[in-house]
C-alpha cells in the first residue's frame, strides 16, 4: 500500500508542470494532500490521536465562476472499519470519490478559507461499496502566487450504519497558469495596457481585447477590426467577421434567406430534396424534382396527364377540368364535390341540374319545368288575380237543379281554369263539391262527387292531364255558412278549385 501511494504522489507531482504550461486557467488548482481518516468517531467517548489512519487525496479543483468551484477529491489509504458498537473494528483499505461544491473565500489573499459539500463514493477494502455525504471547511495558507499550504477538515455522514467520521487533511494546493507577481499582477510589458503582454498581443501600440489577441475589436466577436469585413456587427469567422443568422456560414448580407440555413448554391436558402430548387420555390420540397415540374418528380399514378403534384385525385383518373379528379357526368364538378355525380348540372349548384333554372335544383323543385323562388320550392307563385279567379269559380259555376250537368254560362268560368292549370302546368288540382242541407245525406254525398267528377271531366275534356287532378265530394258535411238561410245554403252550394304543388 505505502509502495502504491508513494507511485501515485510521484506522477501527480510531474503531472502539475505540464498542465501548468498548457493552461491559463488561474483559478482551477490540482491539491496533494496527507489523508487522515478516524472512523472511531461514533463509538469513542474520548479523543485519541491513535484513532486516525493515513492516506493520500488528489483534487482537481474547476472553477465554475467567481468563487464558486467544483472539485473532484480522490482518496486512497487505509482506515479501521466499525464492526458494531461497542467499538469492535476491522482494518482495510480505504477507496473513494468525491463531487464537492466549493465556496472559495478571499480569493488572492494570504489566507484563504472554503467551505464545501457535496456526494462521496466510498470502497471499503475493494469489497463494499457505500455512499456518503462530506460537509467541511478548508483554510489555504499562501507561499506564492502559485501554490498555497492546503489543509482541510470534514466529517462525513455515510448511508450505513457505523460509517459516520472524521477526515483531516494538509498538504500542496497549486494552481494552474501564470499567477503572476505576489500582487496578482501578470507579469511582462504591456505597451498599450490593455491586459494582453505585448509578447501576446498582435497589437501591442493599440488598445484591444483578449480574444481578439490585443488587438482593437469593435463589435467584440472576437475577430480584429483590422481582419473584419463588418467592424461594427458581430460576426463569425467563416464570414470574415459579418453577422451570419442561421448559420449556414453565408453572411447575411449575401444570403437570400438570412433566417433559414441553405447552401452556397442556392444563395443561402434551404434546399431539403437537393434538386438545385429552393423550398419557398418548391413545391415537392422533399422529393428531388424538375424546374420545369416546379421541383417536383414528374409522376402520374392514375395515367391521366395530369402529374400527381398537381392532381388532386392522384389514384383515380380524371380531367384537367376538374383538376385530376373523376367527373362521371361530365358537367366539370368533381365527383367528390358533385351533389348529383349523374346527372349534368351547373358548378353553381355543386353539379345538380335545374332545368327551369330558377336557381332550385331539380331534386328539390316541385315545380322543375317553371321558374320559382326557393321560397315556394321552386315553384311559381301564384297571383292574387288567379287566386281570385279560383275563388269566383267556386261560387259561379253553376249546375242544372239537382243534377250535375254544368250550365253553359259556367263554361266561360270553367275555360278560365283551364287557362290558369296551362300556365301553372307543374301544379295538381284538387276539385272539391259541396251541396246544402236540402235532402236526404245520402243524396247531397252523391251529388257533390257528381257534380266535382262533371267539372274534372270538362277539364280533361279541354287538354288538362287527368294525372294532375284529382276529385271528391263532401255533400253537406262541410258548410261554410248558416243552412238555415236561403243565401247560406247559396253559399254552401259550391265547387272548390284548388292549386298546390307536386
Amino acid at each position: 500500500m505505502k509502495s502504491l501511494l508513494l507511485t501515485l504522489s510521484l506522477v501527480l507531482c510531474l503531472s502539475i508542470g505540464t498542465v501548468h504550461a498548457q493552461r491559463d486557467l488561474t483559478k482551477d488548482a490540482i491539491s496533494v494532500r496527507g489523508l487522515f481518516p478516524n472512523y472511531q468517531i461514533p463509538a469513542s467517548k474520548d479523543w485519541d490521536w491513535s484513532d486516525f489512519t493515513t492516506g493520500l487525496e488528489f483534487e482537481y479543483q474547476r472553477n465554475l465562476k467567481g468563487p464558486l468551484n467544483l472539485a473532484f477529491p480522490f482518496k486512497i489509504g487505509q482506515a479501521r472499519y466499525l464492526l458494531n458498537d461497542a467499538g469492535a473494528n476491522k482494518s482495510g483499505g480505504l477507496f473513494g470519490l468525491d463531487a464537492l461544491l466549493q465556496l472559495r473565500l478571499l480569493d488572492k489573499a494570504v489566507i484563504s478559507p472554503n467551505i464545501f459539500a457535496g456526494l462521496g463514493a466510498n470502497y471499503e477494502d475493494l469489497r463494499e461499496f457505500n455512499f456518503a455525504l462530506p460537509l467541511g471547511v478548508g483554510l489555504d495558507f499562501r507561499l506564492s502566487p502559485a501554490v498555497y499550504l492546503s489543509t482541510k477538515g470534514e466529517y462525513r455522514i455515510g448511508f450505513p450504519e457505523l460509517r459516520n467520521n472524521l477526515q483531516l487533511g494538509a498538504g500542496l494546493k497549486f494552481f494552474l497558469g501564470n499567477q503572476g507577481d505576489d500582487m496578482g499582477n501578470k507579469p511582462g510589458k504591456d505597451s498599450d495596457k490593455d491586459g494582453v503582454v505585448d509578447a501576446e498581443d498582435a497589437c501591442p501600440t493599440v488598445p484591444g481585447i483578449a480574444k481578439a489577441m490585443g488587438c482593437p475589436d469593435a463589435d467584440n466577436d472576437g475577430i480584429a477590426d483590422a481582419k473584419d469585413a463588418c467592424p461594427n456587427e458581430a460576426g463569425t469567422a467563416a464570414t470574415n467577421g459579418c453577422p451570419d443568422s442561421d448559420g449556414d456560414g453565408i453572411a447575411n448580407s449575401a444570403d437570400k434567406c438570412p433566417n433559414e440555413a441553405g447552401t452556397a448554391a442556392t444563395n443561402g436558402c434551404p434546399d431539403s430534396d437537393g434538386d438545385g430548387i429552393i423550398n419557398s420555390e418548391d413545391k415537392c420540397p422533399t422529393e428531388a424534382g424538375t424546374a420545369a415540374n416546379g421541383g417536383c418528380p414528374i409522376r402520374d399514378a392514375d395515367g391521366d396527364g395530369i402529374v400527381d403534384a398537381q392532381d388532386e385525385c392522384p389514384n383515380a383518373a380524371g380531367t384537367a377540368a376538374t383538376k385530376g379528379c373523376p367527373d362521371r357526368d361530365g358537367d366539370g364538378v368533381a365527383d367528390k364535390n358533385d351533389g348529383c355525380p349523374d346527372v349534368k348540372g351547373p358548378a353553381s349548384l355543386r353539379g345538380c341540374p335545374d332545368t327551369d333554372g330558377d336557381g332550385v335544383i331539380d331534386s328539390n323543385d316541385r315545380c322543375p319545368n317553371q321558374p320559382g323562388p326557393s321560397s315556394n320550392n321552386g315553384c311559381p307563385e301564384i297571383t292574387v288575380k288567379d287566386r281570385e279567379t279560383l275563388n269566383f269559380a267556386a261560387r259561379n259555376v253553376q249546375f242544372e237543379t239537382g243534377s250535375a250537368v254544368i250550365k253553359k254560362e259556367s263554361f266561360v268560368v270553367m275555360d278560365q281554369i283551364v287557362d290558369i292549370l296551362k300556365r301553372y302546368s307543374d301544379y295538381n288540382l284538387r276539385i272539391n263539391g259541396h251541396t246544402d242541407s236540402q235532402g236526404s245525406d245520402v243524396l247531397n254525398q252523391k251529388l257533390s262527387e257528381n257534380r266535382a267528377k262533371a267539372c274534372y271531366d270538362y277539364l280533361v275534356s279541354k287538354g288538362i292531364t287527368a294525372a294532375r287532378m284529382n276529385h271528391a265530394g263532401f255533400g253537406e258535411t262541410k258548410p261554410v255558412a248558416d243552412n238555415a238561410t236561403a243565401a247560406g245554403r247559396l253559399a254552401n252550394r259550391r265547387t272548390e278549385f284548388e292549386l298546390y304543388q307536386k
